[in-house]
């Protein structure tokens, strides 16, 4: 009760604010524009990229990797893909450099000139040092992003002594920006949310519709990775597609799924919000005890004053003070039962990246997950207090978080971060019209 109490305090402190009380009315006037361009935003991107292929078949049939009896892009286990997105609609300072080497052979193809968005395609033979026959040179000033790509992870790790000794085929494609993004404003947008990557990996799925790892590169060294299966490519866009039953029992498969892993985490994650908050105030009996000591303790922060603020710890610090009995157990046991706590919700997020999300995403996306969580269980802790509050803001924070993960298990790798910039949105919106209509 004394809990609840001291809760009700920074309610009725937070409302009382005419600060706080300006800037929500400005955010319920300001966030619905915004929340609704993002959600246009997402659905355009959503249908012109997620699930399809659009330029990089045209630069595998030019270099070479086209099974020509089933129309259809093909890459060997044992060959080692760099793919280069290059900013521009042509390559006007594209420049041809002679390799060293002897002339092409069957082995080796030329480069190719630019066309339907392709800069270049060739390959190199990682037996020798340079490039045989013709080498297209890009500028590096026009390059937005470099990427490794292979069917296998071994097969990307492996060191360049082994590439080089043992003869494995090295294909170097890439393509224009223009190509892929046909406005402007898209080049300049994709960077605040996604970047190119989401982009790429889809072009590499849905262009050889196999397994498959990825890296980007940034001055040549590994920044990121994703990796997926054949299943993960076929589920959302099989090649054949599928009956309108059985896309409904599939979406209904995936809206229980994305349930059960809110039901989770909102459960785990609002236990621990109650006991971090609960155990988080015996921290202030050793601040105030260390300020006597040093003769700097102002009223507000006197032992007295936090019995009387925090009960359910000042009662048994009052006993213990009265008995003349040490008090330093106590709050050691506290603080070791908080630190087991957050130990064992740390743990329960890293169980959840492998049982929830087994695919890849953005690297940091499932700590977001968790974080937005947090925020909604702190808000509902403390602010939720009227009955229609507590009947709406429930239902509509479940919808946002539900509706977050069933985008996110629908599709290979759609746009994560966006999709998550309007879920966080419409989570602030419905905190903030709670706030200024019912509390």
């Amino acid at each position: 009760m004394e809990f609840e109490r001291a809760l009700f305090r920074i309610h009725q402190r937070t409302l009382y604010s005419d600060s706080v009380r300006k800037v929500r009315l400005s955010l319920e006037g300001f966030l619905p524009p915004i929340l609704g361009a993002l959600i246009v935003c997402l659905a355009v991107l959503h249908t012109e990229y997620v699930g399809q292929a659009r330029c990089l078949p045209g630069a595998l049939r030019r270099a070479g990797l086209w099974n020509a009896t089933s129309d259809s892009a093909w890459l060997p286990d044992d060959v080692l893909l760099y793919l280069t997105l290059v900013e521009g609609d042509e390559l006007s300072d594209l420049t041809l450099r002679m390799g060293s080497g002897p002339e092409p052979t069957d082995k080796t193809s030329a480069w190719t000139s630019p066309a339907g968005g392709v800069v270049v395609a060739a390959e190199k033979n990682a037996t020798g040092p340079s490039w045989r026959g013709a080498q297209a040179y890009v500028d590096p000033a026009r390059v937005i992003g470099s990427y490794r790509f292979a069917l296998d992870r071994e097969m990307v790790v492996m060191k360049q002594s082994v590439l080089e000794k043992h003869g494995f085929q090295v294909h170097n494609v890439s393509i224009s920006e223009s190509c892929l993004d046909k406005s402007r404003f898209l080049f300049y947008a994709l960077p605040l949310f996604e970047g190119w990557d989401g982009i790429v990996i889809n072009e590499l799925a849905y262009s050889l519709r196999t397994r498959g790892y990825l890296e980007r590169l940034e001055d040549g060294k590994e920044v990121e990775t994703w990796s997926w299966s054949a299943e993960q490519v076929d589920g959302p866009s099989p090649v054949e597609g599928r009956s309108i039953m059985v896309s409904f029992f599939r979406k209904v498969a995936i809206l229980t799924r994305a349930g059960i892993a809110f039901i989770l985490i909102s459960a785990v994650t609002g236990f621990f919000i109650r006991v971090a908050v609960n155990g988080s105030a015996v921290l202030m009996f050793p601040i105030a005890m260390a300020s006597n000591s040093f003769g700097s303790s102002s009223g507000r922060m006197s032992l007295n004053v936090l019995q009387r603020s925090f009960p359910w710890v000042g009662v048994h610090v009052e006993v213990l003070r009265r008995g003349g009995r040490p008090l330093w157990p106590l709050f050691r046991s506290h603080l070791a039962f908080l630190f087991i706590q957050s130990f064992a919700y740390l743990s329960c997020n890293l169980a959840w990246r492998f049982m929830l999300y087994r695919k890849s995403s953005p690297e940091g996306f499932e700590e977001r997950i968790f974080s937005l969580c947090s925020v909604i269980e702190l808000f509902n802790l403390i602010f939720v207090r009227s009955s229609a509050s507590a009947a709406i803001y429930p239902r509509l924070m479940a919808a946002s978080v539900v509706y977050l993960h069933f985008y996110i298990f629908c599709s290979l790798y759609p746009f994560h971060s966006l999709a998550f910039a309007c879920s966080s949105l419409s989570c602030v919106y419905a905190m903030v019209y709670c706030l200024n209509h019912f509390e």
